[in-house]
């Protein structure tokens, strides 16, 4: 199951069912400033085994949705950054990327974990997930984890984030299995060559709906 946002354009929906990929869209967060409060990174992460964290305001919601789940009511964001992004956390096998205000069951989860620090709280969205490699855009992000982990920094992209100057390319795409989905054309991105090589070398399949914008809902959720 795939959880998207749902501000997602039709066309990406529809691209969705094609490719056979069940989804349900979120509900926007009030507690969050109104043009990100519907992006799933920003307020869900998952846990593993059915388990899925929510921030406690939308758990009735999300009960609704994923009666097959179990869902963890988890602490509340607040509008102002960097409070809204305590559920923006970037997890790998055995280490997870966040700054040092996380969300505590997120925290809990992760306590056989490494915690590789950086600045960044929207960290997640600002990371392409490739498992233990990652790809960003962010150069404080590169700088800080360069000599930790593979990552690979990226050229700017100016991605569209409704409400905002630019978006994050993380915030654009999910792993789903074994496939990479972004929400729009990734051949039209200046870092479209590097982001296959990576994905070819991890054994990602890259999907993506043609001739579609790339937009920053936030993170695709895999559950």
């Amino acid at each position: 199951m795939l959880i998207i946002s749902n501000k997602a354009k039709d066309e990406f929906r529809k691209f969705l069912a094609k490719e056979n990929i069940e989804f349900i869209e979120t509900i926007d967060n009030p507690n969050l400033y109104e043009p990100i409060g519907d992006h799933p990174d920003l307020s869900i992460f998952p846990l593993g085994d059915g388990k899925i964290l929510v921030d406690k305001v939308l758990a009735p919601y999300y009960r609704e949705k994923l009666p097959t789940y179990e869902i963890i009511e988890g602490d509340s964001v607040k509008v102002k950054y960097p409070y809204d992004s305590i559920y923006n956390v970037y997890e790998g096998d055995d280490f997870f990327i966040h700054n040092d205000l996380t969300e505590s069951h997120i925290l809990a989860h992760m306590e056989d974990k490494t915690h590789l620090r950086v600045n960044q709280g929207y960290t997640r969205c600002s990371i392409i997930p490739m498992g233990d490699r990652i790809l960003t855009g962010d150069y404080g992000i590169y700088k800080k984890l360069r000599d930790e982990i593979k990552i690979i920094l990226l050229p700017r992209e100016d991605i569209d984030l409704p409400g905002f100057e630019t978006g994050f390319i993380g915030g654009t795409c999910g792993l789903y299995g074994d496939r990479l989905i972004f929400d729009g054309d990734i051949e039209r991105l200046k870092s479209f060559e590097i982001i296959k090589e990576n994905a070819d070398e991890a054994g990602l399949t890259l999907v993506y709906p043609k001739d579609l914008d790339l937009k920053d809902l936030g993170s695709l959720m895999a559950v």
